[in-house]
């Protein structure tokens, strides 16, 4: 992975610099640079929306540009963002440029989780769940996906050209399921799973099927036969902390893509974009609406919405002990914030954890938790 040292140390000694973008990557890189090069003067910023200035550098707008143009040296870009109008128009202006690479612009973006992924790795036990995870959170920032492909290739089959799924091995690789009597499914989409749950769960008695959009999704052949299945309990609500009503954006052109809009704040709608209210309930009061006597487990893939419904189920995750298998690939957010979240919480616990992936780009990565006496030995 190539660095913001790597970038920074293209430039030249003494030369006179415009940062090109005031954004966070443009603050990261002037506080780099005063660090670490201070053979290099810092002119000013360049930007097409921000003014004032950064840490008393003024900023000046696109349009004043032959403003600056003769006490610089070189402009370096930290942003990709229109990159090929600037570099035209700087060329114009006989303006030389260095433009940052796609890898360091995310690297330097998402630089402040290192901390959280170092704490979230932490809290597995194998070395193989530690390198995965790692694996993982370097595929997100900005590392190439060369091990995430070999690796869902030689351990579950998979491929981008095909097979592009292991339906039995995701959310259940290291699940105990002899220990299964009751199901809760959030996040159904096509009832797929529950193929899986009726043929390997022996002691099967009921799944609660919870997702809001099974009408949407489902596949007029799967759910012939789920109708079929006396243990099924489809449920016409999302899981959340509370019992209320979200908005849910669904993407037509990409339904892996769609979202619950109360997680992903500031992400613009697109033309496309179909928005839904969608009810919601937590597990703590489904179970007790339902007298419900135990959960044995909880399986989780709500497009973010994840975080949200583990703290609406503090008290049953306490209560019952429940084997979990969690999606935290929605956002980086997940990816740091749910591990470290559940260990926290089940610090006093006994419980063990492990991670899984399943695709050969960065979706469908699965956090398990396991009671420690409920742990496969062989897996």
């Amino acid at each position: 992975m190539k660095t913001e040292q790597e970038f920074i140390n293209q430039i030249q000694n003494g030369k006179k610099i415009a940062l090109f973008g005031a954004g966070v990557v443009g603050k990261y890189l002037l506080e780099y640079i005063k660090k670490y090069r201070k053979d290099i003067e810092i002119v000013c910023f360049l930007d097409s929306y921000a003014n004032g200035d950064v840490d008393g550098i003024k900023i000046y707008n696109t349009t004043e540009i032959l403003e600056i143009k003769d006490l610089i040296d070189l402009v370096v870009m930290t942003t990709r963002k229109y990159c090929h109008e600037f570099t035209e128009l700087f060329d114009y202006f006989n303006l030389p440029f260095l433009l940052i690479p796609q890898t360091v612009e995310k690297y330097c973006r998402l630089k402040e989780y290192i901390p959280k992924m170092e704490l979230a790795s932490n809290i597995f036990e194998t070395n193989e769940d530690k390198e995965l995870y790692n694996i993982i959170c370097q595929f997100w920032l900005g590392e190439d996906d060369d091990k995430i492909k070999k690796y869902v290739y030689e351990k579950h089959g998979i491929k981008l050209s095909g097979p592009v799924r292991n339906y039995h091995k995701h959310y259940f690789e290291f699940i105990n399921k002899d220990a299964i009597k009751n199901v809760v499914d959030a996040g159904v989409c096509d009832g797929i799973q529950f193929f899986i749950y009726k043929k390997q769960f022996k002691n099967l008695q009921n799944i609660y099927g919870f997702d809001p959009m099974y009408e949407k999704f489902k596949k007029l052949y799967l759910d012939h036969y789920i109708k079929q299945m006396k243990e099924v309990n489809l449920i016409d609500k999302g899981l959340w902390n509370e019992e209320t009503e979200i908005t849910f954006i669904e993407t037509p052109n990409n339904q892996a893509a769609s979202y619950i809009q109360e997680t992903r704040k500031g992400r613009p709608l697109r033309q496309a974009d179909s928005i839904h209210t969608i009810k919601t309930i937590s597990i703590d009061e489904f179970k007790k609406q339902n007298n419900i006597d135990k959960i044995d487990f909880i399986k989780m893939d709500i497009e973010g919405a994840e975080m949200k419904a583990l703290q609406g189920g503090e008290k049953t995750i306490f209560e019952d002990r429940p084997q979990m298998a969690i999606s935290i690939y929605h956002s980086l957010d997940d990816l740091v914030d749910i591990p470290i979240y559940l260990s926290e919480k089940l610090k006093n616990q006994n419980y063990t954890f492990k991670i899984g992936h399943y695709s050969a780009k960065i979706h469908e990565t699965v956090l398990y938790a396991i009671p420690n006496e409920l742990i496969n030995k062989d897996k």
